[in-house]
């Protein structure tokens, strides 16, 4: 059987040594603070997401294994919603390339199958909040 950690500390490691000015927290809380995403190139955050194991008869491992990883991407500006979706995009552009050029996750999967992107924004007190959602779809054996 799998351990996820192995797979969530690999993309931490990625995006750590191919990005600069990030705050990348794994497993940590879900941030809410836009003055947090505000700062530096924004906030990005490791999380663990589905399981799934089938059976796969072909060689020496018996289970194919889906896994999920999601990359939260976060962005905040004080100017408007659009300089908050440019900043975003640019950095979820950033994260995409670094994950793209790594399909097997710093060896800890066979191969990354598909990614989705899902966004999120929020707009309190003139500080406009958004978020990229990245989910990396990927299959292993054990």
């Amino acid at each position: 059987m799998i351990n996820l950690k192995t797979m969530t500390q690999a993309v931490e490691t990625l995006l750590e040594d191919n990005l600069e000015g990030y705050l990348i927290e794994r497993n940590a809380e879900r941030n809410v603070d836009p003055n947090k995403a505000a700062r530096g190139a924004g906030w990005i955050g490791i999380y663990r997401g589905n399981v799934r194991y089938e059976p796969y008869t072909t060689g020496s491992a018996p289970w194919r294994v889906l896994i999920e990883i999601k990359v939260e991407v976060q962005r905040a500006s004080m100017q408007s919603g659009a300089d908050a979706e440019d900043k975003l995009e640019d950095s979820v552009k950033a994260v995409m390339d670094v994950l793209t050029a790594n399909k097997k996750l710093g060896n800890t999967v066979g191969t990354t199958i598909g990614y989705r992107i899902d966004y999120e924004f929020n707009s309190e007190e003139k500080i406009w909040h958004h978020a990229g959602i990245i989910t990396i779809s990927a299959e292993t054996r054990a």
